[in-house]
């Protein structure tokens, strides 16, 4: 097994792997064949088990995060949408050659750090007669400083993600389902797999009583893959939030309880690197995954 820094000094040398600044990466060649190969293996995986697949915007209502209490919780991750003054003396002043970033607007939106807060915008104030299901797949954004590393620490990354609302007996039911499809995936692939109890890295301290009801109650649980000998990479995540968000946005049973929700996380570009320092980066050496087709570029 090679470590991740080997994988990675082998793709950036066959030019498949760059960054456009830390935790930007873009792919090409064999690289990016098996990155869709996955996607498309985990997008079939979710689908099995929620059908209804939502395309979801880019970017979030600042309402959305402060409703689920994001900015308490996480702010060292926010990244946000801005855009360049409309202000005619501001773009003549760039167009001559001043520094545009200092002449941004405000921001309108937040770039979304996980898919499964659309969900709960998108359901907002209705009634559920049944279990709900939904999967997306998006661009997720969270900025880690100096942690950003390619492809498994990204400051942007591809998430795909299965939801749930219903009875809390039915989140946890789907929750521990998403869990035995994971390891079978993992298995399926030819990588070595650990289901760990997890938490939430929350920020302030009057959030931090969320990490001990985690904790204590099992609620969060993550797929590790190695990435070496040493040390491995939470893949996937397992999460039941009994009613939290069911209360923030008013989604409801036809009792009128709020509804539970929880959610299965995969992140894309983590499980392309496990499969890497796995396999090694030579294509010819992996073995079969569905729906892998031969790059086309060459070096």
């Amino acid at each position: 097994m090679q470590s991740a820094e080997q994988v990675l000094a082998v793709l950036r040398k066959r030019g498949e792997l760059w960054e456009a600044a830390p935790g930007l990466v873009g792919m090409r060649g064999d690289l990016l064949a098996l990155h869709r190969a996955l996607e498309r293996v985990i997008a079939e995986l979710a689908r099995s088990q929620a059908p209804d697949e939502w395309g979801v915007p880019a970017a979030l209502a600042w309402d959305t995060l402060k409703t689920a209490d994001y900015f308490a919780s996480f702010p060292q991750w926010l990244s946000a949408a801005s855009h360049l003054s409309s202000d005619r003396a501001v773009l003549e002043r760039v167009a001559r050659g001043d520094d545009p970033r200092r002449e941004f607007v405000p921001a309108d939106a937040a770039l979304p750090p996980a898919v499964c807060y659309h969900t709960y915008a998108a359901l907002a104030g209705r009634i559920l007669e049944s279990p709900t299901l939904m999967t997306a797949q998006g661009t997720c954004w969270r900025h880690e400083g100096e942690r950003l590393a390619a492809l498994e620490r990204g400051w942007a990354f591809t998430m795909r993600e299965v939801v749930c609302l219903g009875a809390g007996d039915e989140c946890e039911v789907f929750r521990c389902g998403g869990i035995e499809q994971a390891i079978a995936l993992a298995e399926s692939l030819g990588l070595d797999e650990e289901v760990v109890p997890a938490t939430d890295p929350f920020f302030a301290p009057t959030a931090r009583g969320k990490e001990l009801l985690q904790r204590i109650k099992g609620l969060k649980h993550e797929l590790v893959l190695p990435l070496g000998p040493d040390r491995g990479i939470a893949a996937a995540s397992f999460n039941h939030h009994e009613t939290f968000f069911g209360e923030a946005f008013d989604i409801r049973l036809v009792d009128g309880q709020p509804a539970a929700s929880a959610c299965v996380a995969f992140g894309i570009e983590r499980w392309t690197l496990a499969f890497l320092v796995a396999h090694g980066p030579d294509a010819a050496h992996w073995p079969a995954i569905p729906h892998l087709e031969s790059a086309t570029w060459q070096p």
